[in-house]
């Protein structure tokens, strides 16, 4: 991964004006600052009324945290295990009557997940072997392999992820899905297992210091994202100078590094691993 930083920012650097590369606006360090856009969690999004696919996607999840088999694909991507037990689910989960989303999937044989192939580490490309990797997919991966079906990766266009669910273009949407009130109106959604936030990135010795500092600067995040709908619902939104929105978080990271961006807005584990990776 730090191979496919380092390459990314070469080009992007050679592209500027040769004044540009001494300018300060130019940071090899970047810090999280402790105000963040709020705290949330994961779930997985299915289809409105899939309340029988949930349910048995959920009974192997909760099975591999009581067998350790959760614990350790956790500590693989985190260090730990970070997922979290005992919640609650989201929305009703009483399976109605011509509810037929279990035997759909058994019926076909595939389980075919909706991802963002640039959100590390829930789900990315891996750039040595161009394989798709990520705590999500190792989760699913083994929920396939209990429920006897094959694990589909599909990328999609995160902005569009509602879409390719109600086309039945994927069966469920995993990797790094926010819990909002919108989502739970919307669909239907596994217990939450892991936490997450909205934080804000900038370069080591911005003038940037708290949420408030955002005025009249320029704010990247992801199109789509939970990061976009939780910076435009805050009252600080009206007063941002720029809110430049990307296909996927890797280019406003660089575009961060480029000086293109004041400060840039990201999930908290996807910020962390960036940060943890691009430094070895």
């Amino acid at each position: 991964m730090k191979r496919f930083f380092s390459l990314i920012l070469a080009l992007l650097l050679c592209a500027l004006p040769l004044c540009a590369c001494s300018s300060s606006q130019n940071h090899n360090k970047f810090v999280i600052l402790e105000e963040n856009f709020g705290d949330e969690l994961y779930a997985i999004g299915f289809r409105k009324g899939d309340v029988a696919l949930m349910l048995t996607v959920q009974t192997q999840l909760d099975a591999m945290m009581a067998d350790g088999k959760a614990a350790e694909i956790s500590t693989k991507w985190f260090g730990s295990d970070k997922l979290l037990k005992d919640q609650a689910f989201p929305n009703d989960s009483a399976v109605s009557a011509g509810d037929n989303s279990l035997q759909y999937i058994l019926d076909k044989g595939t389980f075919i997940v909706g991802l963002d192939p640039a959100f590390p580490p829930m789900g990315y490309t891996d750039d040595t072997t161009g394989e798709l990797v990520g705590f999500d997919i190792d989760l699913a991966r083994e929920v396939c392999r209990r429920l006897e079906v094959e694990l589909v990766l599909q990328p999609i266009d995160w902005s569009a992820k509602e879409m390719e669910l109600a086309n039945k273009s994927i069966d469920c949407i995993w990797n790094g899905f926010s819990v909002n009130d919108e989502r739970i109106a919307a669909l239907t959604l596994s217990k939450p297992y892991l936490a997450n936030a909205q934080i804000i990135m900038v370069p080591e010795g911005s003038d940037i210091k708290t949420k408030a500092d955002l005025v009249g600067k320029t704010v990247g995040l992801q199109s789509g994202s939970s990061a976009y709908e939780a910076v435009m619902a805050d009252s600080i939104a009206s007063s941002i100078g720029k809110v430049e929105e990307y296909a996927d978080n890797l280019s406003a990271f660089m575009d961060l590094k480029a000086g293109r961006i004041d400060a840039f807005v990201v999930d908290r584990v996807v910020g962390e691993y960036m940060l943890t990776t691009d430094a070895e």
